[in-house]
This record gives C-alpha cells, sequence and structure tokens, in this order.
C-alpha cells in the first residue's frame, strides 16, 4: 500500500480520484490545488503525487517543476484534458481524461513499481 497525495481543483474529480484509489489498497491524502499539496509535501511523507495539470494559481507543470527540485525521485502522474503532453518530458507520466478506474489505476501502479 502507498500513500497518494492526490491534487485537483475540482472537488468532483479529486473525490472520485481519491475513491479509486482508495479502492485499490492506498492511503491517500488530498489538496485542492498545488500550493496546498506543496505544503503537504514539505510535512508529510507520500510514496505518489497525482496532480491535475490545469489549475488556477500553480499549474501541475509548476507543480512538478517544483517537486523535481524538492523530492527528484517521487513519481508524479499528471491528470490532463489533453494538449499538455508536448510540453512534458518522456519519463513524465500523463493519463488523458476522461479516464477509467481501470487506466487510473494501472498509471499509479507502474508509477509505483
Amino acid at each position: 500500500m502507498a500513500r497518494v497525495l492526490v491534487i485537483d481543483d475540482e472537488p468532483a474529480i479529486r473525490s472520485l480520484v481519491v475513491a479509486i484509489l482508495r479502492d485499490a489498497g492506498h492511503d491517500i491524502v488530498s489538496a485542492e490545488n498545488a500550493a496546498a499539496g506543496l505544503e503537504w509535501l514539505a510535512g508529510g511523507t507520500v510514496d505518489m503525487v497525482v496532480s491535475d495539470v490545469v489549475m488556477p494559481g500553480m499549474s501541475g507543470l509548476e507543480l512538478l517543476r517544483e517537486v523535481r527540485t524538492r523530492r527528484p525521485d517521487l513519481p508524479v502522474l499528471l491528470i490532463t484534458g489533453g494538449g499538455t503532453r508536448p510540453m512534458l518530458g518522456r519519463e513524465d507520466r500523463v493519463l488523458p481524461k476522461p479516464f477509467s478506474h481501470r487506466e487510473l489505476t494501472a498509471a499509479v501502479e507502474g508509477a509505483l513499481a
């Protein structure tokens, strides 16, 4: 079981991702934006981050850069409606919306492996 930090500004999406990953057996913590997620990372222990890309304030891409600075080996999965792939490196994991429960679970398991 891994502890996963889920960051999404849309409560319905955040709740859905939390429920799917909790059902898959993970310990979940969540944040409503990137700044709150970074605060959680500073004070808590997580094995992975799952974050939306498009958020007000700090975007998921900016969050990814900050996480890479603080914890370069921490797996990050970005969830996006599209158009972000060219901005990311090959090593970055992206899950396009809409996604199935199985696709989300498989992407998280792949990142943690």
